[in-house]
């Protein structure tokens, strides 16, 4: 999979532990790819971006999006999908809270304002950088605001969300 940013990069502009594992960190990283970026730009604009990517022939507009909107979307969105995966573990004993003898558990009422925080932040980025791949979508004939079967992969408004209910 072709990456926007590096965990090292994502590690660098949270408050993510520096020594956080990669096992941690990527799945987190691929979620925000896979469901937020495509729900802004699109399947075609981003299999365009990627192929840019790989290609190492990323220029012009396409770079700027990159640099200036999808790195911030992804890293957000990276940051909000791992406070759930940092929370627990699943294991052959079934779902797991982690703890260690030098540090304690945060309660859960502080874990739902980070989350709410960062889901608030991730947010902004997505609507930030659809606003203006909406305002410049003339430099992208890949992105479209309909789709041939109908669906509208640019639509800010269709949200999921599966927030903690307890």
């Amino acid at each position: 999979m072709i990456f926007i940013v590096s965990e090292n990069y994502v590690l660098d502009k949270t408050l993510l532990d520096r020594n956080l594992l990669s096992q941690n960190l990527k799945p987190a990283m691929i979620l925000a790819q896979k469901v937020n970026l495509t729900e802004v730009l699109g399947d075609k604009l981003v299999e365009k971006i990627y192929t840019e990517i790989q290609n190492g022939t990323l220029s012009g507009d396409y770079k700027h999006l990159v640099d200036e909107y999808l790195v911030d979307l992804v890293t957000y969105w990276s940051l909000y999908y791992s406070a759930t995966n940092l929370l627990t573990k699943f294991s052959n004993r079934g779902l797991q809270q982690e703890s260690s003898e030098n540090s304690s558990s945060s309660d859960l009422s502080v874990y739902r304002t980070l989350k709410s925080e960062y889901k608030n932040l991730s947010e902004y980025f997505s609507q930030r950088c659809n606003k203006w791949v909406f305002k410049n979508r003339s430099k992208f004939p890949e992105y479209e605001i309909c789709s041939s079967d109908g669906e509208q992969p640019a639509q800010p408004k269709n949200k999921l969300y599966g927030g903690l209910v307890i």
